[in-house]
């Protein structure tokens, strides 16, 4: 399902991502560079090795790597709904229409924990995004960590940077959902979307 409503929102990209959403928060001067003056975004070996196990799980290889991983029936499942106006995008690593939950993957070699996974806006995000398009609020998701560690090199023409592979280690977490929490989180998403908006507007105003 897809929303095509009038939005009276002027953002950068039509849409408003949970990247961008969270890049704005932690730095408006860092968002404008990236989106208003298409700077670059970053990009890096840690983030090149989550974007090749997304890929993976979407496409199924990663069973022969992470053969203990759960991945619901639909892997990169997107959402374009609009939340009072608000155009949203989403990109959700693994979706379950029947219980209507989902799955978020994170690598790295810095550990989750429950209280990191409870504060992460990112499974509010894709709350909002999922109730709004289909009138009902997730009850839970699960966020899987997926253990990565930085090994020598071995390739011929390789520095002395270190390479990024997997432990196969996995670590499960549950997070329940509160109505209260979730509105807050929409709240929040309109809210930044208008200073975003006003942002873009007088950007563009300037040139």
């Amino acid at each position: 399902m897809q929303s095509h409503e009038f939005s009276p929102f002027l953002l950068p990209k039509s849409h408003l991502s949970w990247s961008a959403f969270s890049l704005f928060k932690q730095s408006k001067e860092r968002f404008m560079r990236q989106y208003f003056a298409n700077g670059d975004s970053l990009d890096t070996k840690y983030l090149q090795f989550g974007k090749n196990i997304a890929t993976s799980i979407e496409d199924g290889s990663y069973i022969g790597t992470l053969p203990h991983l759960t991945v619901y029936e639909i892997p990169e499942y997107k959402v374009e709904v609009s939340v009072n106006g608000v155009p949203l995008l989403s990109y959700i690593d693994s979706y379950d229409p029947v219980n209507h939950i989902f799955r978020e993957y994170k690598t790295g070699k810095i550990a989750w924990t429950q209280s990191k996974v409870q504060k992460h806006g990112q499974l509010l995000f894709y709350a909002v995004a999922l109730r709004a398009l289909t009138g009902i609020m997730p009850t839970h998701c699960h966020l899987d960590w997926i253990e990565t560690r930085e090994v020598e090199s071995d390739g011929v023409w390789d520095t002395n940077e270190k390479k990024v592979e997997l432990t196969g280690k996995i670590l499960t977490f549950y997070r329940e959902f509160d109505t209260r929490e979730v509105d807050n989180m929409e709240e929040d998403i309109i809210r930044t979307a208008h200073e975003i908006s006003e942002a873009y507007k007088q950007f563009i105003s300037n040139l």
